[in-house]
């Protein structure tokens, strides 16, 4: 017995051991600093360490300048954003605990996601490792049973993928497009696109548009949120644009170099299209993913398609490129899991409505592009109701974003949703006084502002944010809980011609025993613009679960 005792004191050592080993992640060796140093000073709105400022402008948009080596700038930038990470960090921790709802499981499931990404790593080079766990020093001690702060910081730079591997739950479905020559009013590159990564609607309202001067490497700007140093959205002050899709592919079984990273990486260090080419095909990530790129010293633009296996170039060479969530290369388009996704996705229905758009315009401008980026309409200007994924608007965005990369310009939505205004930057004005921080308050250019949608003052939003509150209150009802009829219906009227109303309906009744008025619900939410095949056969087997519950009764 006492053998038996001590063998398994020794296995449980050894288990301890080895997950020390390849599980916990220290942070790397950083250069000496006086952090005592590194405490914000006001001025204003502005919080500012020497030449570093953090600005709150009267758009509602957070504007940063981050400069020097790479410690330092995290470190810089959290102390700078501290609330903010604070604030998204609890978004991301809540969201987990809305899931799941058990603090054992929750603890259990901290050590499995360790064991998977234990080499995440060993992904992100020394540079980004570095400014990394300088951010991670500013990150609260609230949420230590999530993990330590600089490995917790590891894992949300892959949050993007996460919600990529998580399709199905629909938290990202991008859209993007690129156009030039005799398609634009300049004849230059407009390059546009939807973000729409949701992890509810806190999560979109604190953007930061933060302002790059690394020591080594090129300016850039990057749409981000707190503790992200990678991005999704940027342009250099090469004239370099990028922005990153999610596609569909076999899945990797290994981690790899997170695509917020390698977005990150093509800013800061490619002077031009073969160049970002180049580090792609270098860098593995672990998702599938379409990668649009524009050029404005080149007038070029193309799409990597990038797999966790391969990395394929799709130049249509024409003056138009679309970039949804599927891929167009000829080494590509007919890889079975693409057709899938074509086949069964929301992704070419939003394609052609982006197609339809562009092709009823002569000559795109910033204005007109913004109009396409908030389109919420289907195929053929037909309403398929308010937050549907077959729109090119889909009410969920976290940014939108135009970027006129020859002339280091660009626009990025304020407010929620990509309604508000567009707020236009230019970098050569950011980064030539980027040394002084009282020109932070001076860096918009306001007489190129874009009017906030005119639908945010229509009926229309109004109902759109009673569906969404009725519906989470009808979601949530208890099973003991009655929610009345006329309530239900508002939710209905609220968003007529949006499948999900009569879904969420049907599965009250459902649930209830009142198949009746469950398959009524089903049957009209068959007759409306449903965004996935998978969703269609879901309502499909409800309705013929209500319709069999019923021919038993007769």
């Amino acid at each position: 017995m006492v053998c038996l005792l001590l063998c398994f004191l020794l296995l449980i050592l050894i288990i301890i051991a080895l997950y020390a080993i390849f599980v916990i992640k220290f942070p790397p060796k950083a250069p000496k600093l006086d952090l005592l140093d590194y405490v914000p000073e006001k001025s204003g709105s502005v919080s500012y360490i020497r030449k570093n400022w953090l600005h709150l402008n009267k758009w509602g948009l957070y504007d940063m300048y981050i400069q020097g080596a790479p410690f330092e700038r995290g470190v810089i930038n959290g102390r700078l954003a501290q609330e903010l990470i604070y604030t998204q960090e609890k978004i991301f921790v809540d969201e987990i605990r809305n899931i799941v709802k058990s603090k054992i499981y929750l603890s259990i499931l901290k050590y499995v996601v360790a064991w998977i990404n234990r080499k995440l790593k060993n992904n992100f080079g020394r540079e980004y490792d570095l400014e990394i766990y300088g951010v991670s020093l500013s990150a609260s001690k609230d949420f230590k049973l999530i993990g330590p702060a600089y490995m917790r910081l590891l894992n949300y730079h892959a949050a993007h993928d996460i919600g990529h591997m998580l399709q199905d739950m629909k938290l990202v479905g991008c859209t993007s497009f690129a156009m030039l020559g005799s398609r634009t009013v300049d004849g230059k590159i407009i390059h546009a696109r939807n973000f729409d990564f949701y992890i509810g609607d806190e999560f979109c309202k604190e953007k930061i548009v933060t302002f790059y001067a690394p020591d080594t490497g090129n300016k850039f700007v990057m749409i981000t949120w707190g503790a992200l140093i990678g991005t999704v959205s940027g342009m250099n002050m090469k004239g370099l644009a990028i922005t990153v899709n999610a596609a569909k592919s076999k899945l990797s079984v290994k981690v790899a170099t997170p695509v917020t990273i390698l977005i990150r990486k093509m800013l800061q260090y490619a002077t031009n299209i073969d160049e970002a080419v180049a580090i792609a095909r270098e860098t593995r990530i672990f998702v599938s993913e379409s990668i649009l790129i524009s050029s404005g010293c080149e007038n070029r633009m193309l799409i990597i398609e990038k797999t966790p296996y391969r990395t394929e170039i799709f130049e249509p060479g024409t003056e138009k490129i679309i970039c949804t969530n599927h891929f167009q290369s000829d080494q590509l388009k007919n890889d079975p899991l693409n057709m899938e996704q074509i086949e069964k996705s929301a992704s070419m229905y939003r394609y052609k409505r982006v197609e339809e758009l562009l092709d009823e315009i002569p000559v795109l401008s910033v204005k007109s592009a913004v109009d396409v980026l908030r389109d919420r309409k289907g195929l053929g200007g037909i309403s398929i109701g308010y937050g549907n994924e077959k729109a090119i608007n889909q009410l969920l965005a976290h940014h939108s974003v135009i970027f006129c990369p020859a002339d280091l310009k660009l626009w990025v939505s304020a407010g929620s949703y990509g309604l508000g205004e567009f707020i236009c930057y230019e970098l050569d004005k950011v980064f030539n006084n980027s040394g002084n921080f009282m020109s932070a308050s001076g860096i918009v250019n306001e007489n190129e502002t874009i009017e906030a949608d005119k639908f945010l003052k229509y009926d229309g939003y109004c109902n759109f944010e009673k569906f969404k509150a009725i519906k989470s209150e009808v979601s949530a009802a208890r099973i003991t809980q009655d929610i009345s009829h006329s309530r239900i219906n508002e939710m209905i009227a609220s968003n007529p011609d949006y499948y999900v109303a009569y879904w969420v309906a049907g599965d009250y009744f459902c649930k209830r025993k009142k198949f009746n008025e469950a398959l009524a619900m089903y049957e009209q939410a068959l007759h409306k613009e449903i965004a996935t095949a998978q969703e269609q056969k879901q309502i499909m087997k409800k309705r013929d679960f209500c319709a069999k519950k019923l021919s038993r009764h007769t």
